[in-house]
């Protein structure tokens, strides 16, 4: 039996990869890197912040840590949600699946990043668990946060499914044995979902029929 539904934030249930460029662009730029294209970017999405910094620490030779760099992407990013949309069928899955599953979230954003994007669309209430990037060591696509989730929750993988708009994510989902739902957006249509129970066009399209059909699927 499926108890728990587990969202992925970026990507999945709010548009925010542009807005996450914008101000990694920025971050970058005032650490005296020239380029660093949308293309580029869209190779990090499903990652980590640690992970853009990370490589462009090494690369550029930038001499600071990579929580200093993640602070400073941190402090432009927070300005700019306000501006962030939720995608459609976001709030209506969230609604409507209230109360009958226990809703979790597992993003690879820091938790306060998390926690004001939601609260900006009063989507806080609905969480039984917000589970960020800082609160693991090992970043999707390693499953350690969809395994924090199944602890937390104290459910088994096979009362869980996780909703994911990349391939890391849903390699993380997957790796943590829980069915895997792909909601692939313009930025991760051409990554390889082939692992996934099921892929959706947008989280309205979910319902009680697919919910039920996923226990059908193999392990």
């Amino acid at each position: 039996m499926i108890k728990a539904l587990v969202f992925d934030l970026d990507g999945t249930l709010a548009n925010t990869e542009l807005l996450h460029y914008r101000a990694w662009k920025e971050t970058l730029a005032s650490n005296g890197v020239a380029e660093f294209s949308l293309e580029t970017f869209m190779t990090f999405v499903g990652t980590s912040n640690e992970k853009v910094a990370g490589d462009y620490i090494t690369k550029e030779k930038i001499e600071k840590t990579i929580p200093q760099i993640v602070k400073e992407k941190q402090a432009i990013y927070m300005d700019l949600i306000p501006e962030v949309k939720l995608f459609d069928g976001a709030r209506e899955i969230i609604t409507r699946y209230h109360g009958t599953f226990r809703l979790a979230l597992a993003s690879s954003s820091h938790k306060k990043e998390i926690l004001a994007l939601l609260k900006s669309h009063q989507l806080d209430i609905f969480f039984e668990l917000i589970i960020g990037g800082d609160m693991v060591r090992r970043r999707k696509p390693d499953p350690e946060i969809y395994l924090k989730v199944q602890q937390e929750l104290s459910l088994a993988p096979h009362e869980c499914v996780a909703f994911e708009d990349s391939e890391h994510g849903l390699n993380s989902a997957k790796n943590a044995a829980m069915y895997g739902v792909a909601i692939p957006n313009e930025f991760t249509r051409g990554h390889n979902f082939t692992r996934a129970d099921l892929i959706l066009n947008n989280l309205g399209a979910m319902d009680d029929e697919k919910i039920a059909a996923l226990l059908q699927c193999p392990p």
